[in-house]
């Protein structure tokens, strides 16, 4: 999958897969960079808190179910944009990753939000390969099997089983 890299100098592109760290929370947060300033990312019921706070939420946001499109300074709530960088030969096209973001977000059909099977990372990955894969949540499970061996491999098994209905789903 993509490598993660921190340079600020760099300008979100359309396509591009951004993602910001959550001061004081233990996860990071992804989307898709689709130009304008402007990002579509999958969040969780819980961030369904209410109406746009910034204008340029208001006039040119969506929310559909758990996908939303929100502008980037709503998107990083204050933190520097980060972007997660992919080989030529394992992302789609730019406008193919932005054509797929707002499929999703028309559409309503990525699933439902699951922090471990089917998050905002799994979103933005799908989108840029075709391929749904949070290091988020595969580091999570790496660290309980560290731990832990025999719940590693339970909890593995079942992530492996609950994220292939997952994808299932997705395909119909």
């Amino acid at each position: 999958m993509g490598q993660p890299q921190s340079r600020s100098d760099r300008k979100p592109q359309p396509g591009d897969h951004i993602y910001c760290r959550r001061s004081g929370r233990p996860y990071d947060h992804h989307g898709i960079y689709v130009g304008d300033d402007m990002v579509i990312h999958l969040r969780g019921a819980a961030k369904k808190l209410g109406p746009p706070s910034c204008e340029k939420c208001l006039r040119e946001g969506k929310c559909n179910g758990e996908i939303a499109k929100s502008c980037l300074d709503c998107f990083l709530e204050g933190e520097p944009v980060l972007f997660v960088d992919y080989g030529p030969s394992t992302a789609k096209p730019a406008h193919e990753v932005i054509k797929t973001a707002y499929d999703f977000l028309e559409n309503n059909d990525f699933g439902r939000y699951d922090m471990l099977t089917n998050n905002c990372e799994d979103f933005a990955v799908y989108c840029k390969t075709g391929r749904a894969f949070s290091s988020q949540a595969f580091s999570i499970i790496a660290s309980t099997g560290a731990v832990f061996p025999v719940a590693g491999v339970v909890i593995g098994g079942a992530y492996g089983i609950a994220k292939a209905i997952t994808e299932a789903q997705r395909r119909r």
